[in-house]
């Protein structure tokens, strides 16, 4: 679990709950949330808190394990859960892993069908590649939002507020997340 690897590294570098919280830019009561795994943090989060921890997202998410090249088969990808799919910040971002190495992220991801007013922004360093695989996109960066269909691919700065939602139905795209 990634709490237990955040307050694990957290206390090997001997910082207090609010040194840690103050360092990633997040409330203490949200860092005691997911260290306690009642919270699961979003990909913006999980960046700050490696960044103020000095290690690696990869590192963090407890994968260290280094290999020239790296491959998952289809029937081998796993679920991960990095947005929260319930509560005040609800993303409907659905994710499986796949083929990561260091710095950079894949991911296949689904996204459930928002309204407009259900939009939940996101905003962290790197930058994200997309490319959508199934269904209708709506991607939003800062004010401008543009919508994608199968087939369609888009870059962007993450450092920007951003935001995806599926339009009419569910969407799936793959999604890479670079230099965090």
């Amino acid at each position: 679990m990634v709490g237990n690897r955040i307050k694990a590294y957290r206390e090997a570098k001997d910082l207090s709950v609010e040194e840690l919280a103050s360092e990633a830019g997040i409330s203490v009561q949200l860092l005691e949330q997911i260290e306690n795994g009642k919270v699961i943090p979003s990909v913006a989060t999980l960046i700050n808190v490696a960044r103020a921890l000095g290690v690696s997202l990869k590192e963090l998410m407890g994968d260290v394990h280094r290999e020239k090249l790296v491959v998952v088969r289809s029937h081998e990808r796993q679920d991960v859960e990095r947005r929260p799919r319930s509560g005040p910040s609800r993303s409907g971002y659905y994710y499986q892993s796949l083929a990561s190495k260091e710095g950079i992220d894949a991911f296949l991801v689904t996204f459930e069908e928002k309204s407009e007013d259900e939009r939940v922004f996101f905003q962290h360093e790197g930058r994200e590649f997309l490319f959508v695989i199934e269904g209708t996109l709506e991607l939003c960066l800062d004010d401008e939002c543009v919508v994608l269909k199968e087939g369609d691919s888009a870059s962007y700065e993450s450092k920007y507020p951003h935001s995806l939602r599926g339009i009419g139905g569910p969407a799936k795209a793959v999604v890479v997340v670079y230099g965090e």
